[in-house]
């Protein structure tokens, strides 16, 4: 009987000592720098945490750990388990939202292009030089750069509004208007 406690002790020690890493909430290793890194270390304490539980249950189902000893075990395991998910779903928001960030910043740098008079691909809406005559993204042939506006002469008044507008005005600052 003293040999069973004993090896029942044993066994559990040695489920901590290779569980510790796992349970041990503060983390020795460098913090991930790029979110590829970041996904690979979530990822990996959840498959760590996921292989923990297997060997815990097959070990209680070989009678190697007692069933008090089945439950704390796989009580903290689950935790770390479900806290490694959080963590997932965490990194998953804070990437897409990182992601919107970046598209929004994208689209508004394109229609800033695009509304100073820059020409742009009518396929897929790339910027495009005024030298370009196809676009370096999808192929489409450009439509050739049209002649520059004329400045309107100093001392212009809007026919839209009746504003008046400096020289370097190419539209109205009161309506739009192109002048």
């Amino acid at each position: 009987m003293l040999f069973i406690v004993l090896a029942i002790l044993l066994t559990a020690a040695a489920l901590l000592a290779v569980a510790y890493p796992i349970l041990s909430k503060g983390s020795t290793t460098k913090p991930a720098t790029t979110a590829q890194e970041s996904l690979d270390e979530l990822l990996g304490q959840r498959d760590a945490a996921m292989q923990a539980l297997r060997e815990l249950n097959f070990d209680h189902r070989m009678g190697k750990i007692s069933d008090d000893d089945f439950a704390v075990f796989e009580l903290n395991l689950k935790q770390h388990a479900a806290e490694t998910l959080r963590a997932l779903d965490e990194w998953e928001a804070q990437t897409d939202d990182d992601l919107d960030q970046s598209m929004e910043h994208e689209i508004a740098a394109r229609k800033s292009q695009l509304s100073s008079g820059a020409r742009a691909c009518p396929s897929c809406g790339r910027p495009a030089a005024d030298d370009d005559k196809f676009c370096a993204i999808c192929g489409a042939a450009l439509a050739q750069t049209p002649a520059p506006a004329i400045l309107p002469p100093a001392g212009i008044v809007c026919t839209k509004c009746g504003r008046s507008a400096d020289p370097d005005d190419r539209f109205c600052a009161g309506c739009g208007q192109a002048l």
